[in-house]
């Protein structure tokens, strides 16, 4: 991991704590880990819902270089907004809210098309890990 990475992820999480902080002070502890613990739980049946099964979808895709349905991308923004919602924090949460919402999961959608697409292009057959 590099150093910027490192750095990336440490400013993040700094940032998430001090947000949390502030948002326990405007609506008390005990509602924003109540908060917190909602949007785990909704982030764990999203996840369990739309699972493994588009991300492997998603790697057939790419190793076949076809641009997959509109289902796959759905299904595997969806993972992504349950990985967020899983993640405590302000921010990881109010995206992953904002993907689950079926009026904005467009726009995510398109990036995670164009980023399949600029994945396609360079012959890269894994979108996150080998096998």
């Amino acid at each position: 991991m590099s150093l910027a990475t490192g750095a990336f992820f440490a400013m993040g999480t700094a940032i998430e704590l001090y947000l949390l902080k502030v948002v326990g002070g405007y609506i008390s502890i005990l509602n924003t880990i109540s908060w917190c613990m909602f949007t785990f739980l909704l982030g764990m049946v999203l996840g369990r819902s739309w699972g493994n099964e588009y991300i492997e979808k998603m790697q057939w895709h790419l190793r076949s270089r076809t641009v997959p349905g509109d289902d796959v991308l759905n299904g595997a923004v969806m993972v992504v907004s349950s990985v967020l919602l899983i993640t405590p924090g302000v921010i990881t949460d109010f995206l992953g809210l904002l993907i689950a919402i079926p009026m904005t999961r467009g726009i995510f959608r398109e990036i995670a098309q164009n980023m399949v697409k600029k994945k396609i292009s360079q012959s890269e057959l894994y979108f996150f890990f080998k096998d």
